[in-house]
């Protein structure tokens, strides 16, 4: 179903908006995908998102149409065939659009398009159109959906720091993003979250990548082999770590490469005009990128915290005071330093720390103490063993239960389920500890169950 036709029984009100009683409602499934708390710059078409598998235009779970992965089958087709047999295909120019009088669906009566038969491909190959190529019926993997970008520049940042500007190949802009969002880039075997720090205004985009030789060779591989001209495939942008903007006051702590998503949140309250204040920590100021830019373009709301200078952190006094001023602290970087913050913002009200860590510290690999256990997934009607050695995230798929996720190592909290019912063995970093001990909410990719059973929503 597109939409739904309802008649509210009562006065309400939906996301500020005031429902009379007996008003006629029609409830249009796809205007979620322009929900900008779930896809990043929804409003723009982008066959490349990294959330199109999660698109709500054949409804959900429940209530999602059963053709609707032979209608993604068919439409894959005919797009990359299309794409494939003509590629040198392109819009007529100064032609008018008007658009079909329809409630439930909006598209031009005609689209004109053109192009050159003599350049067809098979008339250099005609082996082009005998080619056989499988498609999978079903939604996509978020991991196959890539855009090429090409590195346009190389500079340096910081000791060990590279600064990667991006562009599209074709000169095109690139979807905007907004602060605190990231990208997963694809060079050679790896794939690594960065966030993005240049101007979201820019046509392109900018990553900084810090050189870690005892990390998992994604960065090193990076320093060492990309050069500038090279294409490199990217995912997103993605947003797990919005900013809020709207709160009173915002504290923003940056330790090391962490300051890669703080600054774009400082230069986006800065253009608001909102109160914040900015905690940039390292161990000298050699390794800490941005730190002058930071220093230059905000001035005495910009405050530097170096080991090497004697002058660190004092996180229990920047922290004291925030509960009461409704101030928000949004924090990245090192494990100990968001433990640290997550301890001392625990009798704070809910909400007021968010904070976002890229390297995972594998607390949610399997364990040697890990026992199976059993799920009942109530909406599916459906009993599960998850054994020792598997996550829960791949038993509920290869049962056929469609749940979303990402990073799969418990950052992000894309893979989140429902739990009805059992006790969970919590291994995120998603969580505040309020949110486990309340037991609704678990994320697939990692936590496990305490007992033996665990009923889920799904």
């Amino acid at each position: 179903m597109v939409a739904w036709r309802r008649r509210a029984t009562r006065e309400t009100e939906i996301a500020g908006v005031a429902i009379p009683a007996e008003a006629k409602l029609l409830i249009v499934s796809a205007s979620a995908n322009h929900d900008s708390r779930h896809f990043e710059n929804g409003d723009f078409l982008d066959i490349y998102r990294d959330s199109a598998a999660e698109h709500l235009t054949f409804g959900y779970g429940n209530h999602q149409c059963m053709g609707k992965n032979f209608a993604r089958l068919e439409m894959r087709i005919f797009i990359e065939e299309l794409s494939r047999r003509l590629p040198h295909m392109r819009l007529s120019e100064d032609q008018q659009f008007s658009y079909l009088p329809n409630l439930a669906f909006r598209g031009p009566q005609q689209l004109l398009v053109e192009w050159d038969p003599a350049l067809n491909p098979e008339r250099s190959d005609p082996a082009l159109v005998d080619r056989r190529v499988s498609f999978p019926i079903g939604a996509p993997s978020s991991k196959e959906i890539a855009r090429t970008v090409r590195v346009a520049d190389i500079t340096e940042a910081a000791d060990g720091i590279r600064i990667l500007h991006l562009e599209d190949p074709d000169g095109l802009a690139l979807p905007a993003w907004s602060p605190g969002a990231h990208v997963d880039l694809v060079a050679g075997e790896f794939s690594r979250k960065y966030s993005l720090c240049g101007n979201p205004s820019d046509p392109g985009y900018t990553i900084a990548v810090l050189r870690e030789d005892k990390g998992r060779g994604g960065s090193c591989f990076i320093h060492d082999k990309v050069t500038k001209g090279m294409t490199l495939r990217l995912r997103g942008p993605k947003n797990y770590f919005r900013l809020e903007e709207q709160a009173d006051r915002h504290v923003l702590i940056a330790g090391g490469i962490g300051i890669t998503p703080i600054i774009a949140m400082a230069d986006r309250l800065k253009q608001l005009g909102r109160d914040y204040t900015v905690h940039y920590c390292g161990r000298s100021r050699r390794a800490m990128a941005f730190a002058d830019r930071l220093l230059a373009e905000h001035g005495a709301r910009a405050v530097l915290h170096v080991s090497e200078e004697g002058s660190r952190a004092d996180l229990a006094s920047i922290v004291a005071g925030c509960g009461k001023s409704g101030a928000r602290i949004h924090a990245c970087g090192p494990a100990r330093l968001l433990d640290s913050l997550g301890e001392l913002c625990a009798n704070l009200p809910e909400g007021t720390l968010r904070s976002e860590l890229f390297v995972t510290d594998a607390s949610g690999a399997a364990q040697p103490g890990d026992t199976a256990f059993e799920v009942e997934l109530e909406d599916s009607d459906l009993n599960l063993t998850v054994p020792a050695g598997q996550t829960l995230l791949e038993v509920v798929r290869a049962a056929g239960i469609d749940v979303p996720s990402d990073c799969e190592e418990g950052l992000c909290g894309s893979c989140e389920v429902r739990v009805l019912e059992g006790g969970v063995d919590h291994r995120d970093r998603v969580l505040s500890a309020s949110e486990r001990a309340e037991g609704g909410r678990m994320m697939a990719c990692c936590s496990r169950a305490k007992g033996l059973k665990l009923r889920l929503a799904l």
